[in-house]
């Protein structure tokens, strides 16, 4: 008898629940309150016969690396006075020539809000909300510079204007490999169960993602890229780099990081048409901790493929800071 009450009872509470529950939605959508949106599914990527996920095919660009954000420090008064800048003394400076880096270094804030302006309302989301949680993902986003390699990177800013010898001309200027973080694309993922091989249209680099496993090359070899080896969480792309050969760069105003750098980044598949990309920048030569960058890899639809990306041919910018050659 006292099970059978307690069921009764039970069902009665059951049937109430679900009462008040439907009364509470219709008095909400009688108020003009929306309800409250169903949870969304996770992503189920395309895989392949080994069963790892598979990045979809196609072109990708690439939003929050790549350059100090407006909101850095590294951008505004924390570097020295006019490094990069024209002066009477450089008035050929490439920042401001439209061959050289006046169209390039804008800040991918700004390249963003271009994009997403141009979007038909309906199909942007929320992705200013995304932009603000893009770059460098520090308090205040102020790195933890070590004092003296601070000092010693504004020291080198100081001689790029003018540039006191080839290796403080921009990179962009001189046609150099942009490393990891130059560069918002377009890129091309390649992919096998062995291997993710990034191609970029910008210098045309390509870089390869071990997936097999294997480990670290010996550390007395040394890669502009560096050697980068990879596994899978779930829906994201782990992906370990270090044996740097102590010239890649971050930014313009952060001109080199030392071969101590590490770099663990994360590729988190989103949807078919979105990865949110995490890198995880450690250089104990230069900071006090590891700091972190936060991005997004867009895909391309308008783009069918990667174009060719011609940069010393005939480029003049070496002859228009140093002269001509000497004849003899």
């Amino acid at each position: 008898m006292k099970v059978t009450l307690s069921i009764a009872m039970s069902s009665v509470a059951a049937i109430a629940a679900v009462l008040l529950a439907g009364s509470t939605l219709a008095y909400a959508q009688a108020r003009g309150q929306a309800a409250a949106p169903p949870a969304a599914r996770a992503y189920t990527p395309a895989r392949l016969a080994d069963g790892q996920p598979e990045i979809s095919h196609g072109i990708w660009n690439r939003r929050g690396v790549g350059g100090l954000d407006q909101g850095a420090l590294e951008a505004q008064d924390h570097r020295p006075p006019n490094p990069l800048d024209p002066t009477p003394a450089n008035p050929l400076s490439v920042s401001s020539r439209s061959d050289g880096l006046d169209n390039v270094d804008r800040g991918f804030l700004e390249q963003f809000s271009e994009r997403l302006n141009a979007q038909p309302q309906g199909q942007r989301g929320n992705q200013a909300r995304e932009r603000q949680l893009m770059g460098i993902a520090e308090p205040g986003r102020i790195l933890p510079w070590k004092p003296e390699a601070d000092a010693a990177r504004k020291a080198f800013l100081l001689k790029t204007n003018p540039a006191a010898g080839i290796k403080y001309v921009e990179m962009d200027a001189r046609c150099a490999m942009p490393g990891l973080f130059f560069g918002n694309g377009p890129f091309q993922f390649l992919q096998t169960d062995k291997q993710l091989t990034i191609l970029s249209e910008y210098q045309h680099f390509t870089r390869t993602i071990n997936l097999d496993a294997r480990p670290h090359l010996s550390k007395s070899i040394k890669l502009f890229m560096g050697d980068s080896v990879g596994y899978w969480e779930g829906n994201t792309l782990v992906v370990d780099t270090t044996n740097f050969n102590g010239v890649t760069a971050y930014s313009r105003e952060i001109p080199y990081l030392t071969d101590a750098l590490h770099t663990v980044e994360r590729f988190t598949l989103v949807n078919a048409n979105r990865v949110d990309y995490e890198v995880m920048i450690d250089d104990p030569n230069q900071f006090t901790r590891p700091w972190k960058v936060t991005g997004q890899y867009n895909h391309a639809a308008d783009l069918p493929e990667i174009l060719e990306y011609a940069c010393a041919e005939g480029t003049q910018t070496l002859r228009n800071i140093f002269g001509d050659l000497p004849s003899k």
